[in-house]
């Protein structure tokens, strides 16, 4: 009996091993078109059977960057959607925060307690969020620009940039989100309604580390990617 096949997928998945799902999914897919492969050749042949598919299937380390290329550029173009779905989130709570201060007779009023960094932190925050969303948007669009069926490095650290920079001005703004909290809640009595704000900045930071998390997962990958199969930068179109 032959082993060609089963060796082949050995190699692939050990090509594949920085990518769990993508190892298995890959195999999985390779396995049955190779064997319904073997299984078209006309000779009784077992091992030549084998070893024609996967003559014509082409070298493992080849097939694996090609694969590897599509993931990744799939992950890394979902990375925009994903950052203005979370900057999103943390306006929903922002909103949400406002909503609480103007049932609780607080909205025309600034925070009771050092006024002027009240001010400098709600211009600090208003800046901030929008830089997120507009440098949030540009990765989004120029992710989806990135050539399809190539793995450039060039664009992917581009568009990373303009994420890590989403990232980091959303981080900017939540701080600015807690001290802004800390000013208003500071100036009155305790109550435990007050756990609605403390609460809503509490999801704004809860969603930046998921940002945070998500962009360091996929760069991570890449960079993986990139040094396993040595890929270099496309010719851009």
């Amino acid at each position: 009996m032959s082993h060609l096949i089963a060796n082949y997928l050995e190699q692939l998945a050990h090509e594949l091993s920085f990518d769990r799902s993508l190892s298995r999914r890959v195999c999985e897919e390779v396995e049955d078109h190779l064997r319904q492969s073997a299984d078209r050749h006309p000779a009784g042949d077992t091992v030549e059977a084998e070893r024609r598919a996967i003559e014509l299937f082409g070298p493992a380390k080849t097939i694996a960057a090609q694969f590897a290329a599509t993931s990744l550029l799939q992950r890394s173009r979902a990375v925009g959607p994903i950052v203005i779905l979370i900057v999103l989130g943390v306006f929903a709570a922002m909103k949400a925060r406002v909503a609480w201060y103007a049932a609780a007779g607080w909205a025309t009023g600034g925070p009771a307690r050092f006024p002027d960094i009240g001010v400098i932190a709600y211009a600090f925050d208003r800046y901030a969020f929008y830089l997120a969303l507009l440098t949030g948007l540009c990765g989004w669009v120029y992710g989806f620009r990135m050539q399809s069926g190539a793995l450039d490095k060039t664009r992917l650290q581009r568009s990373f940039m303009l994420s890590a920079a989403a990232g980091a001005a959303l981080i900017g703004s939540v701080l600015a989100d807690i001290v802004l909290t800390t000013l208003r809640l500071s100036g009155v009595g305790w109550s435990i309604s007050h756990l609605i704000p403390i609460a809503s900045v509490g999801i704004e930071v809860a969603l930046v580390v998921a940002l945070i998390a998500r962009i360091h997962a996929v760069t991570s990958l890449v960079a993986t990617a990139t040094l396993r199969f040595d890929l270099e930068p496309s010719e851009i179109s």
